[in-house]
């Protein structure tokens, strides 16, 4: 006799996969599992409404916990948007795909399915691939260009 395990998935390769199925039930999937937990159970011992009311905590919880879940996560995208955006006309630093360091002015920024990227000279940099971000050079033909104060105070004073 062979046994089946609610909490996997078998793929295609024929490995199993652990599945939280909480995940994959909406409201919709709980009221219907509901109505056939009240069709078919013995009506001499009747399922307790203490139960009920728990089920339905517990589906609102995780429920909850997707929701604040998807939104940590736009948050984050929005984040890093507005972080990068910051960064246009910036000399940064960063890792390129081949892995070598390479520096460049940022020029504009583009967010693609989650992914936001900073387009550099010719190429489009992911931002998590910055490691440094400094005031462009200044042009040596101007003598104080790059030497203004932004401060107000110095150090010990």
């Amino acid at each position: 006799m062979s046994s089946v395990n609610p909490t996997s998935q078998t793929t295609g390769s024929g490995s199993s996969a652990p599945v939280n199925p909480s995940t994959n039930l909406n409201d919709q999937d709980f009221l219907q599992l509901l109505v056939a937990q009240l069709k078919y159970q013995d009506p001499m011992s009747p399922t307790d409404d203490q139960s009920f009311i728990q089920e339905q905590a517990q589906f609102s919880t995780v429920e909850g916990i997707t929701s604040l879940e998807s939104t940590m996560t736009a948050m984050g995208a929005q984040q890093a948007m507005s972080s990068a955006v910051n960064l246009i006309g910036t000399q940064v630093d960063y890792t390129a795909s081949d892995g070598s360091a390479q520096s460049g002015v940022v020029s504009s920024v583009a967010n693609a399915s989650g992914t936001v990227t900073l387009h550099i000279g010719s190429s489009d940099v992911p931002f998590s691939s910055i490691t440094k971000v400094s005031l462009p050079s200044s042009d040596p033909s101007s003598s104080d260009a790059g030497s203004t104060s932004t401060g107000g105070t110095t150090a010990g004073g």
